[in-house]
C-alpha cells in the first residue's frame, strides 16, 4: 500500500462534519479552552515566565559575557553540570506546556523526576556525592567492562544515601520538615504509581453524578496542585542556576539582582501556602530549600 493510499483510507474512515478526523478537533478546542482557564492564575504564570526569562538570560550571558573572561580550565565536573540543568529545564518547560494544554496530572508526574535529579545535583555541588557516583560509574575503573546490573545497583545505593542526607533522617532538618517532605513524596507516588489522583478526578462519574470527560476540562483543584508543585520544583532549578558561573567570569550585577527578585518571589509564593492557606508544607519546603539548596546569586561553580 502506498503512503497516500494508507493515509486516504484513514481519512475517509473518520470523516466527521465534513472534515477528515473531524472529531479530533474537539481535543484541540478543549485544550485551548483549558489554557484560558489556567491563564486566570496570572500570578503563577508571571512567576513562571520570570523564572524562564532569568534562565534564558543566564545562558545568553554565559556565552557572551562569562566565557570570554575564563582563562583557567574548569574541572571535569563542569561539563557534567550543564546538561543536568538543561535537562531539568527542558522537562519543566514540557511539564508546564502539557499542563496548560489540559493534562495537569501527567505533567505532575514529571515533576517528581526533576525534583529527584535536582536534589542529586545539589548534593554533588556540595560534595555529598559526585556526578560519577550519581551515574553509578567508577572513574578509576579502566577495565572497560561495564556491568549494567552493577551500575544500576551502585546508582540506587548512592541515591538512597543522598536522599537520607538531603531529605531524610541524616539531613539535620527539623522533624516537621522531614515529615512534610515525606508526605510530598507520598503524593507523587499516588499519581506516578497507578494514577490515583487522576482516578479521584472521576469520582463524580463513578457515583453517577456527572459524565466522564474524555477531552480536557478545566478544574481549579487539579490545576492548583500542578501549579503549586511546579513552583516548588522550579525553585530548586533556580537555586542551582548561579552555579554555572565560572569563578573567573561571574554574571553582571544586574542579572544577579534579577535572580534575587525571582528567588524572593518563589519564597513568597511557596510560603503563602502556610501563611494564606494554613498548610504546613509551605514553610517546611521553603526551609528545606534554604538548607539544602544554599546557593545565591553570587554562588559560582564550586568543584
Amino acid at each position: 500500500m502506498k503512503s497516500e493510499e494508507f493515509q486516504e483510507r484513514l481519512r475517509g474512515a473518520f470523516e466527521y462534519d465534513g472534515k477528515p478526523f473531524g472529531r479530533v478537533f474537539t481535543i484541540h478546542a478543549a485544550e485551548v479552552e483549558y489554557g484560558l482557564g489556567a491563564a486566570k492564575f496570572s500570578g503563577h504564570l508571571s512567576l513562571s515566565d520570570g523564572f524562564k526569562a532569568c534562565f534564558l538570560e543566564a545562558v545568553e550571558l554565559l556565552n557572551t559575557h562569562c566565557r570570554p573572561l575564563v582563562k583557567t580550565h574548569l574541572s571535569e565536573f563542569y561539563p557534567q553540570l550543564l546538561p543536568r540543568l538543561v535537562n531539568a529545564w527542558h522537562t519543566l518547560c514540557a511539564a508546564e506546556r502539557t499542563a496548560l494544554s489540559g493534562y495537569p496530572r501527567p505533567a505532575f508526574t514529571t515533576l517528581r523526576n526533576i525534583f529527584d535529579d535536582n536534589v542529586l545535583t545539589s548534593a554533588a555541588l556540595q560534595k555529598i556525592t559526585d556526578f560519577y557516583r550519581i551515574e553509578g560509574i567508577d572513574p578509576q575503573d579502566k577495565s572497560g567492562n561495564l556491568d549494567p546490573s552493577a551500575i544500576k545497583k551502585a546508582r540506587k545505593t548512592n541515591e538512597y544515601a543522598v536522599r537520607q542526607s538531603m531529605t531524610g533522617w541524616k539531613s539535620g532538618l527539623h522533624p516537621e520538615v522531614i515529615e512534610e517532605l515525606s508526605k510530598l513524596d507520598q503524593l507523587y507516588d499516588l499519581e506516578v504509581h497507578g494514577g490515583r489522583l487522576s482516578m479521584a478526578d472521576t469520582v463524580g462519574y463513578m457515583k453517577g453524578r456527572e459524565p466522564m470527560s474524555v477531552v480536557p476540562k478545566f478544574g481549579n483543584s487539579s490545576w492548583a496542585l500542578f501549579m503549586n508543585h511546579y513552583a516548588e520544583v522550579a525553585w530548586t532549578l533556580h537555586r542551582l542556576l548561579p552555579t554555572i558561573q565560572p569563578p573567573e567570569g561571574p554574571m553582571p550585577d544586574d542579572w544577579k539582582e534579577k535572580w534575587a527578585i525571582v528567588d524572593d518571589s518563589f519564597e513568597i509564593g511557596v510560603r503563602s501556602l502556610t501563611k494564606d492557606l494554613g498548610m504546613k508544607v509551605g514553610d517546611a519546603y521553603a526551609d528545606f530549600i534554604n538548607a539544602k539548596f544554599p546557593f545565591n546569586a553570587t554562588s559560582t561553580f564550586p568543584l
